[in-house]
């Protein structure tokens, strides 16, 4: 496919642009990236050097710009070609919020488990083997990290990675209750 009858040796934008692509991705794309970075359609024009027209065109999806249009609009922002090309257009981005105690954070298809973990005085999680690596942060109080291997102090703001598989719990060693969160990323099947 060619785009304004330039056929261009650039291969991240011949491979982006296949067959699938089409000028409705472009406009998408654009518009959402100008948008993200708070830029209007005249800002954009203005850094790109090119006509505030160009930019609309492109975004109602009238015109698909040649790879050197593009490139200049691109850099602009700037934002490079495989990154344009490469996002996914119907991602969803989830957050979570006033997490509680034991609050989980997995969803049905989701591949990031976030856990919420609050330990009293004098008091520990249950030993625990986690189906994936994991890592968190302290976000108050002091604990030790025990597993079968070792045992590592812990205060407020430390960070701390567990290896799946890897049995462990966390001991409150402090006077305050402890606060932690655990993330788990599936990236691979566990």
């Amino acid at each position: 496919m060619s785009v304004d009858g330039v056929a261009p040796d650039f291969p991240d934008y011949q491979h982006a642009v296949s067959s699938q692509t089409t000028i409705g991705d472009f406009a998408i794309r654009l518009k959402l990236i100008r948008e993200t970075f708070g830029l209007s359609q005249r800002e954009l024009a203005k850094r790109a050097g090119v006509t505030n027209s160009s930019i609309s065109m492109i975004e109602l999806g009238q015109v698909s710009p040649s790879i050197q249009s593009l490139e200049r609009i691109l850099s602009a922002i700037p934002i490079s070609l495989s990154v344009f090309f490469s996002f996914q257009l119907d991602s969803k981005v989830r957050v979570a919020r006033k997490a509680k105690q034991g609050d989980s954070f997995l969803h049905a298809g989701d591949q990031l488990s976030v856990r919420y973990i609050e330990v009293a005085v004098n008091s520990s999680t249950v030993p625990a083997m986690l189906d994936c690596d994991a890592s968190g942060v302290i976000v108050t109080g002091n604990a030790q990290l025990k597993s079968i291997l070792a045992e590592e102090p812990l205060g407020a703001a430390d960070t701390f990675y567990v290896p799946s598989r890897q049995l462990h719990q966390f001991i409150n060693s402090g006077q305050v209750p402890l606060k932690l969160f655990i993330c788990s990323l599936f990236t691979h099947s566990c």
